[in-house]
Formats: C-alpha cells, structure tokens, sequence
C-alpha cells in the first residue's frame, strides 16, 4: 500500500491540484481495473463501439429509369414505388414526369405500385366544397398491384410500363 500522506505533503505549494488530479485519475483507473465488474464494462463498451462502427453500412442502391402508360399515353404527373416483397427494407420511390420516371434502389425482385391523381370535372369536393384529386390509375396498379421488376446489380436498369384502364 502506498503512503499518500507523504506525497500529499510535498505537493502542497502551487502543485497541490494537479497533483490531486493525478492521483485521482490514477486510483479510479487502478480500482476500475482491479474489479471484474469494471473489466466487463471496459469490455462491453470496446465491443458496442466496434459493432456500432461495423453496421452502419448502407446497402447499395442502383439507378432504374423508365417509361409510365396509361391507355397509350404518358402518364402526366405521378408517383412509382418499388416495393420489396420481404417487408424489412422500406419502399423506394420516385416521380413520374411526363411519362419518364428515375430512381434508386436495392438489387433484387420488387413489387411496382404506381399512382396518379387529378381533379376532375364534377369529381370529389372537400368538406369547404372546392375540388379534391381523384386516383385515375387502376387500383390494380397501386394497392393492389401485381406489376413486378427485377433489378440488376448495375446502374442500366430499364423497366417500362404500359397501363390499361379497362
């Protein structure tokens, strides 16, 4: 056992607080490692660092470009998502513009939900009576489509899509 009492002493002028500091920082460390339960959380805090540093890789995304029909038109203005049918990624999803849409996701087979709504003449009212948007493109398509894509681990993916109304 060391005799502080002596040392303390001598450090009593100018030094006396970083000499207190010193011994403090020296003894927590010397009783952190001395216990098993300290030794443990040293160790567990090493591991969770290096996991949280290992798992946060994201997964790699590739660009899909394609062309949205409806009747053999253009779809003007909407919406596609790529869905993945195992649930654990969320959808990714872009804008349909002019027919032309792009967007990025995952390697793999997805389920394709696409949607576009306008205002039509005497359609839907809100509660204040001005028009509201109304779905044009078939439900099969959207909620419950059954469009698929497979997407390739390249950035040349192309996948087109002719919609019927009827």
């Amino acid at each position: 056992m060391v005799n502080h009492s002596a040392s303390i002493s001598a450090a009593r002028g100018n030094h006396l607080a970083p000499f207190l500091v010193q011994l403090l920082v020296r003894n927590s460390w010397q009783f952190i490692m001395m216990t098993s339960l300290g030794r443990i959380g040293l160790c567990l805090g090493i591991l969770a660092s290096l996991l949280i540093a290992g798992c946060s890789r994201e997964p790699r995304l590739y660009l899909v470009r394609g062309f949205v029909s409806l009747d053999g038109q253009p779809v003007s203005d909407g919406d596609i998502m790529f869905v993945n049918p195992d649930g654990i990624r969320g959808p990714d999803a872009g804008k349909v513009k002019d027919g032309r849409y792009a967007l990025k996701t995952t390697e793999g087979k997805k389920r394709v939900e696409i949607s576009a709504s306008k205002i039509r003449p005497g359609g839907a009212r809100g509660a204040g009576g001005e028009p509201v948007p109304e779905e044009y493109i078939p439900a099969r398509y959207n909620i419950e489509s059954k469009l698929n894509a497979e997407v390739q681990a390249s950035n040349a993916n192309q996948c087109d899509f002719s919609l019927e109304s009827k």
